[in-house]
């Protein structure tokens, strides 16, 4: 049981969190605006802003990121539909395996009140797991070696008390992040964004030698030996990942039982 010192400590870092967030979402949409950066429906492009504040450390390639957009923006089909294979059986064996254990899937929709039914969205970058109001749970997959600590930042601060779940397909590694472990660290990261976020704003930078724009499309070698490897750690590493989220699940709700169960306790001693 946490001590009241302990508990007073979390609740004022909750409050500074918000308020950090709150600042940063408004710096992010003052700098969509100061450069034009809105989407087809014309909303300003706020991700994309805070994924660039997170990272670069350099004024200057950040200024050049938001005033020289990609020529190039396009994807090639093959990485779109690895990546469309591997979100779609990982939402199929997650059903499974949920309902087997016992849980209610919902298809996107508010189970019951009281009732811990489990919602399964797919997303543009992997899949999101709801389980009632207790447990949110982030699988981000990626199909290629690339991946950038800033995205995943990204997610923790829109949803600070989730657990992010990085599965690097190809690499066969999964990765997990609990949001409520590293609160501390993401004020640091939101205090450097907004850092950078006001110099910009402000116009406190200069230009730079680096080249963080890069137009060249990527080019597949070898594009046999890239669907071999995809395929063959896509069967490998799927039931991983499915028992990793299960894990987090019964971890979660364990822990959830005995602080009703302690609360209970100390209900029974007053």
């Amino acid at each position: 049981m946490l001590t009241k010192e302990a508990t007073q400590q979390i609740e004022a870092n909750n409050e500074i969190f918000e308020y950090l967030r709150g600042y940063l979402d408004e710096v992010c949409s003052s700098i969509a605006e100061k450069y034009g950066l809105y989407d087809s429906h014309g909303c300003p492009r706020k991700a994309f802003v805070l994924d660039t504040l997170l990272k670069y450390s350099c004024y200057g390639c950040i200024n050049k990121v938001f005033t020289q957009p990609r020529k190039t923006d396009s994807i090639d089909k093959l990485f779109l539909q690895n990546h469309k294979l591997a979100v779609n059986l990982l939402v199929e064996q997650l059903r499974h395996h949920l309902k087997s254990a016992g849980f209610k899937v919902e298809e996107e929709v508010k189970g019951e009140y009281g009732r811990l039914d489990i919602i399964i969205k797919p997303t543009g970058t992997g899949v999101i797991v709801e389980i009632g109001n207790t447990i949110e749970i982030i699988i981000e997959v990626k199909t290629g070696a690339s991946f950038t600590y800033a995205q995943l930042f990204r997610y923790l601060i829109e949803r600070p008390n989730a657990v992010l779940v990085l599965w690097r397909v190809t690499q066969r590694q999964i990765i997990v992040i609990d949001g409520g472990k590293i609160r501390g660290l993401l004020l640091m990261v939101m205090e450097a964004a907004l850092n950078r976020g006001t110099a910009i704003l402000n116009g406190y930078y200069e230009e730079c030698s680096h080249n963080p724009v890069r137009n060249e499309p990527y080019v597949i070698e070898d594009a046999q030996g890239l669907v071999d490897d995809f395929l063959s750690a896509l069967a490998e590493t799927i039931p991983s990942v499915v028992e990793t989220v299960l894990d987090i699940i019964r971890s979660h709700l364990g822990d959830i039982e005995t602080s009703q169960q302690t609360m209970e306790v100390e209900n029974l001693d007053h």
